[in-house]
């Protein structure tokens, strides 16, 4: 993919789709107010989210002592509570690496799998793209708003919480460390073959991150104006 002739990497179009989640989507669901609303909006998402930590626990080697979403938690988040290792192998730092940031890896693929199953576009690559893709569009199409909810809740929640990351930087600085030295003692062994072993991962996952970043920015483009009308609304009651 590229943008007036500057091609973007899958690690740029997570990047901004992790943006578009923190400071847009996340920004949106605070004009729905911090009542029911808001928590059926993000239901969906944050039902995916906690499940990806859940799984993650699982399969490294710990079970699930208590799973819940935000709409059922007194803290408003949603929350999943490891238990005793089902495992002697099990070690907690495996668990701290991979179960914060599943929700990522998750939502991508859910994203990418429900943009061509909704008729939600791709995104243009320039200004005079936009309508051409817009008159492409089905707007009849039920697939298409529901599509278009699930993709903003599911955007919504999938940033790895503040939670999230405190317990994950530690465990991910030391992976990044030793990552680093292998790929460093590979490439003296054999000159070429991470980057080119990188090259084919990158080639792999550039669609899919494409089409995740997509439904984020059209459901995030569907959602402000009726984010904006209800908190108009809250404004004027209140």
């Amino acid at each position: 993919m590229t943008v007036v002739g500057v091609p973007l990497t899958g690690v740029i179009l997570l990047a901004i789709a992790l943006t578009l989640a923190t400071v847009l989507h996340r920004r949106l669901l605070g004009h729905l107010g911090g009542g029911t609303l808001q928590h059926l909006v993000r239901l969906p998402g944050n039902l995916l989210h906690e499940l990806a930590h859940a799984f993650t626990m699982l399969l490294t080697g710990y079970t699930v002592a208590d799973l819940s979403v935000s709409l059922g938690d007194p803290s408003g988040r949603g929350h999943v509570r490891p238990g005793p290792a089902w495992i002697s192998i099990a070690r907690p730092w495996i668990t701290n690496l991979v179960s914060p940031v599943a929700p990522v890896f998750v939502a991508v693929a859910a994203l990418a799998f429900l943009q061509p199953l909704a008729g939600v576009p791709g995104l243009p690559t320039s200004v005079s793209g936009v309508l051409p893709v817009l008159r492409a569009v089905d707007p009849t199409r039920w697939e298409l708003w529901a599509g278009l909810a699930l993709g903003f809740s599911v955007t919504a929640e999938m940033a790895p919480s503040g939670i999230d990351l405190a317990a994950w930087w530690r465990p991910a600085l030391v992976a990044t460390a030793l990552v680093t030295a292998a790929a460093y003692g590979v490439e003296q062994l054999r000159p070429g073959m991470v980057a080119e072993n990188w090259s084919t991962f990158e080639a792999a996952t550039r669609a899919p991150i494409a089409r995740a970043l997509a439904m984020a920015v059209w459901s995030g483009v569907t959602m402000a104006p009726v984010a904006w009308l209800v908190g108009r609304l809250r404004a004027a009651i209140g």
